[in-house]
Protein backbone atom coordinates (compact mmCIF):
# COMPACT_ATOMS: atom_id res chain seq x y z
CA UNK A 1 0.00 0.00 0.00
CA UNK A 2 2.47 2.81 0.85
CA UNK A 3 4.17 1.91 -2.53
CA UNK A 4 0.79 3.21 -4.42
CA UNK A 5 0.98 6.29 -1.73
CA UNK A 6 4.33 7.00 -3.05
CA UNK A 7 3.75 6.63 -6.78
CA UNK A 8 0.94 8.85 -6.49
CA UNK A 9 2.43 11.62 -4.63
CA UNK A 10 5.07 11.25 -7.40
CA UNK A 11 2.65 11.10 -9.90
CA UNK A 12 1.09 14.13 -8.41
CA UNK A 13 3.89 16.18 -8.05
CA UNK A 14 5.30 15.20 -11.45
CA UNK A 15 1.90 16.69 -12.82
CA UNK A 16 2.17 20.11 -10.48
CA UNK A 17 5.66 20.56 -12.17
CA UNK A 18 3.80 20.35 -15.95
CA UNK A 19 0.79 22.25 -15.01
CA UNK A 20 2.68 24.83 -13.78
CA UNK A 21 5.65 25.23 -16.52
CA UNK A 22 3.23 25.41 -19.05
CA UNK A 23 0.45 27.67 -17.55
CA UNK A 24 0.08 31.49 -18.28
CA UNK A 25 2.12 33.62 -16.23
CA UNK A 26 0.20 36.85 -17.93
CA UNK A 27 -2.03 37.41 -15.17
CA UNK A 28 0.36 36.11 -11.89
CA UNK A 29 2.62 39.09 -10.11
CA UNK A 30 5.54 39.85 -10.81
CA UNK A 31 8.22 39.83 -7.69
CA UNK A 32 11.43 41.05 -8.75
CA UNK A 33 13.31 38.61 -7.31
CA UNK A 34 17.00 37.97 -8.63
CA UNK A 35 16.86 33.93 -9.15
CA UNK A 36 13.67 33.46 -8.19
CA UNK A 37 12.61 31.42 -11.54
CA UNK A 38 15.70 29.07 -11.37
CA UNK A 39 15.55 28.54 -7.87
CA UNK A 40 11.74 27.48 -8.12
CA UNK A 41 12.70 25.30 -10.70
CA UNK A 42 15.53 23.23 -8.84
CA UNK A 43 12.82 23.30 -6.02
CA UNK A 44 10.45 21.62 -7.86
CA UNK A 45 13.15 18.56 -9.13
CA UNK A 46 14.52 18.68 -5.69
CA UNK A 47 11.44 17.26 -4.79
CA UNK A 48 10.54 15.36 -7.82
CA UNK A 49 13.68 13.43 -7.39
CA UNK A 50 13.18 12.54 -3.82
CA UNK A 51 9.35 11.67 -4.50
CA UNK A 52 10.27 9.43 -7.59
CA UNK A 53 13.38 7.87 -5.62
CA UNK A 54 11.48 7.19 -2.59
CA UNK A 55 9.24 5.14 -5.08
CA UNK A 56 11.99 3.15 -6.52
CA UNK A 57 12.98 2.24 -3.28
CA UNK A 58 9.98 0.83 -2.35
CA UNK A 59 8.82 -0.60 -5.85
CA UNK A 60 12.27 -2.10 -6.82
CA UNK A 61 14.37 -2.69 -3.62
CA UNK A 62 17.02 -4.67 -6.01
CA UNK A 63 18.28 -1.15 -7.53
CA UNK A 64 21.21 0.18 -5.62
CA UNK A 65 21.23 3.45 -5.16
CA UNK A 66 23.43 4.60 -7.93
CA UNK A 67 20.97 2.77 -10.39
CA UNK A 68 18.05 4.94 -8.93
CA UNK A 69 19.78 8.16 -8.94
CA UNK A 70 20.63 7.84 -12.08
CA UNK A 71 17.54 6.88 -13.56
CA UNK A 72 15.69 9.89 -11.19
CA UNK A 73 18.40 12.36 -12.94
CA UNK A 74 18.00 11.25 -16.07
CA UNK A 75 14.01 11.11 -16.45
CA UNK A 76 14.39 14.82 -14.59
CA UNK A 77 16.38 15.79 -17.41
CA UNK A 78 14.31 13.98 -19.85
CA UNK A 79 11.13 15.76 -17.96
CA UNK A 80 12.49 18.96 -17.41
CA UNK A 81 13.39 18.80 -21.50
CA UNK A 82 10.33 18.13 -22.45
CA UNK A 83 8.39 20.85 -20.43
CA UNK A 84 10.86 23.35 -21.97
CA UNK A 85 10.23 22.21 -25.41
CA UNK A 86 6.39 22.70 -24.99
CA UNK A 87 6.65 26.25 -23.73
CA UNK A 88 8.71 26.71 -26.79
CA UNK A 89 5.91 25.29 -29.32
CA UNK A 90 2.75 25.54 -27.20
CA UNK A 91 2.65 28.33 -25.30
CA UNK A 92 2.38 32.01 -25.99
CA UNK A 93 3.65 33.82 -22.80
CA UNK A 94 6.18 31.14 -21.84
CA UNK A 95 9.56 30.40 -23.45
CA UNK A 96 12.28 27.63 -23.32
CA UNK A 97 15.22 28.14 -21.34
CA UNK A 98 17.93 25.70 -21.18
CA UNK A 99 18.93 27.13 -17.51
CA UNK A 100 15.95 25.89 -16.69
CA UNK A 101 16.83 22.45 -17.43
CA UNK A 102 20.10 23.45 -15.54
CA UNK A 103 18.58 24.62 -12.74
CA UNK A 104 15.90 21.25 -12.87
CA UNK A 105 19.48 18.86 -13.21
CA UNK A 106 20.87 21.01 -10.21
CA UNK A 107 17.55 20.40 -7.89
CA UNK A 108 17.89 16.95 -8.82
CA UNK A 109 21.37 16.47 -8.21
CA UNK A 110 20.65 18.04 -4.57
CA UNK A 111 18.06 16.10 -4.14
CA UNK A 112 19.81 12.71 -4.92
CA UNK A 113 23.19 14.36 -2.21
CA UNK A 114 20.61 15.26 0.71
CA UNK A 115 19.22 11.17 -0.06
CA UNK A 116 22.38 9.83 0.16
CA UNK A 117 23.15 11.12 3.18
CA UNK A 118 19.99 10.56 4.54
CA UNK A 119 18.98 7.19 3.44
CA UNK A 120 22.87 5.30 2.34
CA UNK A 121 23.91 3.98 5.64
CA UNK A 122 27.46 4.45 6.27
CA UNK A 123 29.83 1.77 5.62
CA UNK A 124 32.75 2.30 8.00
CA UNK A 125 29.69 2.82 10.70
CA UNK A 126 28.50 -0.50 9.92
CA UNK A 127 31.43 -2.09 10.76
CA UNK A 128 32.90 -0.55 13.76
CA UNK A 129 29.86 -1.18 15.36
Amino acid sequence: MEHKKNFLFAVLWTAVIGVACLLSTGNMPNVAVFGKDKTIHAIFYFVFSVLWFLFLTKEVPKLTFAQKAWFVLASSFLYGGIIEICQGLFTATRQADMYDVVANVSGSIVGIIVLHFVMKPREGNASKK
